[in-house]
């Protein structure tokens, strides 16, 4: 099975009246909210809020003005932005760390991002799995419409919303 999200980390809480306003989906697990971004998503609010959502890092979808905005509206102030990629084993992870709003780590594992933002690996498990980031396996899932959004089939979740002109 395959793995293809790109999201914010940070501790929760955030501004979840404003992630509601720009239709984010947000996961929360062991007292992190994960903000699962969709490509759709992000390149509406791009052009509506007239951010750029060009990378500054090459491996990484999204290390971008927009995404540094929504971390800021959000009131993360620690986060980890991340991108997996991989089906059956093979393929990417990247990630960078951000603190107070400064980029002091990027690289290949996830795991350090998420060491920085506070995660405390558990029983024997890595930071990823100690908050779950196996389960979100596909960021368009969590912003389709009506009953096929499998947010709405979680009750650690706010489901996100893709917005057209």
């Amino acid at each position: 099975m395959g793995h293809h999200i790109d999201a914010i980390i940070g501790k929760a809480p955030i501004n979840e009246e404003k992630a509601k306003a720009y239709g984010l989906a947000i996961a929360y697990e062991l007292g992190y909210a994960i903000v699962i971004l969709d490509w759709d998503s992000v390149l509406y609010w791009s052009c509506k809020l007239n951010l750029s959502c060009d990378s500054t890092i090459e491996d990484l979808d999204w290390d971008c003005e927009l995404i540094h905005y929504f971390a800021r509206e959000l009131n993360f102030i620690d986060y980890a932005l991340i991108k997996t990629d991989y089906f059956g084993g093979m393929g990417d992870q990247y990630a960078s760390l951000y603190k107070n709003g400064i980029c002091v780590w990027h690289g290949y594992h996830i795991n350090t991002a998420l060491e920085g933002i506070g995660v405390i690996s558990n029983m024997g498990m890595d930071e990823f799995d100690t908050i779950n980031l196996g389960e979100y396996r596909n960021s368009e899932h969590y912003y389709w419409d009506g009953k096929y959004n499998f947010a709405l089939k979680r009750t650690n979740m706010i489901a996100g919303k893709i917005f057209k002109d």
